[in-house]
């Protein structure tokens, strides 16, 4: 349960007012208080020398100059964080805003290893790349690389892979792609265990509600990658994809945006992401029709398992109106509720998370919802806990990553530091 403020110490808060937020490593700007009972700490190792690539048999063409690791001491920012527990987590990050170096952290994510693969540099001609992972544990993970560029260009898309912590690094199959991704839709990554994985990537510029992708698949760790769909024979080619998730090996969820029909739909796959069928959402028991006068879509899909998911319906013309939905029978029925609006994160089947400017707690399964903060940023958050969890915040063109230990009542500034 997440403890209410008034169980809570006096802790040194980041406001509106005194956010110390840093535009580039090594500003002015003053750290906040630590937590006052920080968790016993990991040993952060030395890095080592910059790994070789293991590279897979069907990978025959040079790989080029690999990213060069920051040097130890070196600030940076992270632009994005997957936290595994209170001590050990991932993050990609770079300086001046990049998304190119992996780093690892021991410590909570006040000091980082740069494991970054040897993912070759761009030249100076070329556009500049950012990195997409997804971890599964501290040891186990996978990131691939994007040209952060809104122009087609073909690609070959290489996933590397680690079961070390980032120690080595093994270079997928090689897949020809037309495009891989931008910087207003970079390609997704998530994997259910050690060996079944998807990637989404789209396929050029969008237009006419049409949103061109590929749905890539894997079963055997990330070393050889299948295509599901593709943009002229598979499914998920219209609408804008607000989100995905899969629940295991078969069982898979979209969210689209960006439709021309006002009810908002969810695509379902059954097969592993080789046919999806859309399933319209009812609308609430109050507003029977709400869908029929406001344009509403959804949004952050949530899986505790195959039967049993939430995600959340956002309409945004008249009414501004957010709505809570969840099923127990795998989308046969849904229990709809209006909630303060924000991204879901399920802790449990009746507990979740809205995260936003405004974040609300609810422990009934979306019956109420309890104010716990308000903050004046907008953050990719990683939980581990009902309790414990990151941000990157970000306001306007400044970044800045924060923790909690109290359930997102006071938030703490970190300033990343590779470790000497």
């Amino acid at each position: 349960m997440i403890r209410k403020a008034s169980t809570i110490g006096i802790l040194l808060m980041l406001s509106a007012c005194n956010l110390p937020f840093s535009t580039a490593p090594g500003s002015e700007a003053e750290a906040t208080a630590v937590p006052t009972e920080p968790a016993e700490p990991i040993e952060v190792t030395q890095a080592g020398p910059q790994a070789t690539p293991e590279v897979g048999e069907s990978i025959t063409e040079p790989l080029g100059a690999a990213i060069v690791h920051f040097e130890p001491g070196q600030q940076f920012l992270v632009t994005n964080i997957q936290m595994v527990n209170q001590n050990l987590g991932w993050s990609i990050g770079g300086l001046e805003g990049a998304s190119d170096h992996v780093l690892r952290t021991g410590d909570g994510g006040s000091t980082w290893r740069d494991v970054t693969p040897p993912e070759p540099a761009p030249s100076e001609t070329e556009a500049g790349q950012s990195a997409v992972g997804y971890f599964l544990d501290s040891q186990v993970g996978w990131v691939t690389y994007y040209r952060a560029s809104t122009e087609p260009s073909p690609g070959r898309l290489r996933v590397w892979s680690t079961q070390d912590g980032g120690e080595n690094w093994t270079a997928s199959q090689p897949v020809d792609l037309e495009f891989l991704g931008t910087t207003d839709y970079p390609p997704a990554l998530g994997f259910e265990d050690a060996e079944s994985g998807w990637l989404l990537a789209a396929n050029g510029p969008s237009g006419m509600h049409r949103y061109p992708v590929y749905l890539l698949r894997t079963v055997d760790g990330g070393r050889n990658w299948e295509i599901a769909i593709d943009p002229f024979t598979g499914g998920l080619q219209s609408c804008h994809k607000s989100g995905i998730v899969f629940a295991d090996r078969l069982t898979g969820w979209a969210t689209v945006a960006e439709c021309p029909i006002s009810a908002p739909e969810l695509s379902v796959t059954s097969d592993g992401g080789r046919t999806w069928e859309s399933v319209p959402l009812p609308p609430p028991d109050k507003r029977p029709t709400l869908f029929e006068t406001e344009l509403c879509e959804g949004h952050s899909p949530q899986l505790l398992s195959p039967t049993e998911g939430a995600l959340g319906v956002r309409c945004s013309t008249g009414l501004l109106l957010n709505y809570f939905y969840r099923t127990d029978d795998g989308g046969k029925t849904w229990q709809s509720t209006l909630y303060p609006g924000g991204t879901l994160w399920l802790s449990g089947p009746r507990t979740a998370l809205a995260l936003g400017q405004k974040i609300y707690q609810t422990e009934d399964g979306g019956q109420t919802w309890e104010w716990i903060k308000t903050v004046q940023w907008d953050g990719q958050f990683s939980f581990v806990n009902d309790q414990v969890g990151w941000a990157v915040a970000r306001s306007g063109d400044a970044i800045a990553l924060v923790t909690t230990i109290d359930g997102a009542i006071n938030w703490h500034l970190l300033k990343p530091t590779v470790a000497p």
